[in-house]
């Protein structure tokens, strides 16, 4: 883990109610704005492809605007990087066995905890600005009606504040987003789920099907298939049963 005595907590905007986190982000990243926006709640918040994503109160919703030194081909680490460093802050102030699946996913036992959303703005080819989303179930009971989420007071049979998780979770995800792309890597394989799993990822174009093996320093997965390796920079990743012998 970085030395946690450079971390410092960003400035933090709150808001009782926003469309999204992701919206006055942008609004406010255009002005010279870097830190965090948060909200009780969201009218109209999304997760990755533009999927509306269930926000009432009783959640995390928030994005960080970030501006890395990064080439925009390398961007999709920082997807790694956020959800290592929610992985890492989970288990060790509440000791919760987290784990996380390419590229967005915070999973607990299997169930979806959370989601990470990145969107950028460029000048040229290189990024002037970074937003950072992360929506988290935190004291929402939503396992009653999305059997394949669960929400952190589910899990810890209590109420967790907000600004208490806020006030450790804000300098992570600060320091690692800086952090070199081979290092939000090595950090995002310590909670990894999905390398060595069989798994379809879903691409605009079509999907590719095979073994996750390996991530690229870009964030890229990297899947054995019958035709040979390849990267997938962006795509919705499945985790597949493995395949069964069949009967003689």
């Amino acid at each position: 883990m970085p030395n946690t005595e450079a971390m410092k907590i960003p400035e933090v905007r709150y808001y009782r109610e926003l469309s999204s986190t992701m919206d006055e982000a942008r609004r406010l990243a255009g002005d010279g704005f870097t830190g965090a926006v948060v909200a009780d709640r969201q009218t109209r918040g999304r997760g990755r492809r533009g999927r509306s994503w269930l926000s009432p109160e009783g959640g995390l919703y928030l994005t960080l605007v970030v501006r890395p030194s990064l080439p925009g081909e390398v961007l999709p680490v920082l997807s790694l990087g956020a959800a290592a460093a929610v992985a890492e802050i989970l288990r060790e102030e509440y000791g919760i066995p987290v784990t996380v699946k390419w590229p967005n996913d915070i999973l607990f036992a299997g169930r979806k905890l959370g989601g990470i959303l990145l969107e950028a703005s460029f000048r040229g080819n290189r990024p002037e600005y970074v937003l950072v989303g992360l929506g988290l179930n935190l004291n929402l009971p939503v396992s009653a009606h999305q059997p394949q989420a669960v929400a952190l007071r589910e899990i810890l049979g209590r109420t967790v504040p907000r600004e208490e998780l806020l006030s450790v979770l804000l300098p992570r995800l600060e320091t690692y987003l800086y952090l070199p792309p081979e290092r939000m890597v090595s950090l995002w394989k310590t909670f990894a789920e999905t390398l060595g799993k069989r798994v379809r990822v879903i691409l605009p174009e079509g999907e590719v099907v095979g073994v996750a093996r390996e991530v690229s320093e870009r964030g890229g997965l990297i899947v054995e298939t019958a035709e040979g390796r390849q990267e997938i920079l962006w795509g919705d990743c499945v985790h597949l049963r493995p395949a069964q012998p069949q009967a003689e």
